[in-house]
């Protein structure tokens, strides 16, 4: 190898060694901006809890059980999305996938831009739902949230039930729609209902 060879692949390393310091770097920032967001996880965790949530419900809101990611197939094959605001202005999406031969929930997720108690209530109700006939899923109500996201070490704060609402009621105006779409033979259906007091 004569010294021109030599100095290229010098310059080839040194080019291939600043992007790893550089791919370094980027990934360090990452790290710490994982734990900084970790940190405030805990607390905020903290907080519900001593609000009253339940070890149960805390997971619901953790770890987001049925929230619908982008990209997600149900996002575009849904049989039926129901909507519904409740009186606070937070609003839940509840995206149904139907066995249409058997009328029975397949799948159910759900999207919010609420606070923690619409996204354990969201979680609650999709989790509940899914498996149920039609006619079982519209006579979920409050109480059954409520019981479902009980353990022992308390539940959902008192505060929060409103939020339970919000969610039973997209659950049920999802189902409404899409019982009228069938009358109609009409496609996928999107509709928002306002809250329903308890």
């Amino acid at each position: 190898m004569d010294s021109v060879e030599m100095s290229e692949l010098n310059k080839e390393e040194s080019e291939e060694l600043r992007r790893l310091k550089e791919k370094l770097k980027h990934y360090k920032e990452k790290f710490k901006e994982l734990e900084r967001l970790k940190n405030v996880e805990q607390s905020i965790i903290v907080g519900l809890k001593e609000e009253g949530f339940s070890d149960k419900a805390l997971d619901f809101f953790r770890y987001r059980k049925n929230f619908l990611l982008e990209g997600d197939p149900l996002e575009k094959n849904a049989d039926v999305i129901g909507g519904f605001t409740g009186k606070c202005g937070d609003h839940i999406d509840t995206y149904l996938r139907i066995n249409k031969e058997k009328g029975i929930i397949e799948d159910a997720k759900y999207r919010t831009d609420g606070c923690p108690g619409a996204f354990t209530s969201a979680s609650a109700v999709t989790e509940l739902a899914k498996g149920k006939k039609l006619e079982e899923g519209l006579k979920l109500n409050v109480a059954d949230v409520l019981r479902s996201l009980e353990d022992g070490t308390g539940g959902l704060p008192k505060h929060m039930w409103d939020c339970c609402a919000m969610a039973v009621g997209s659950l049920r105006e999802a189902i409404k729609q899409y019982k009228k779409s069938k009358r109609k033979s009409s496609p996928l259906i999107i509709s928002t209902g306002n809250l329903i007091h308890f």
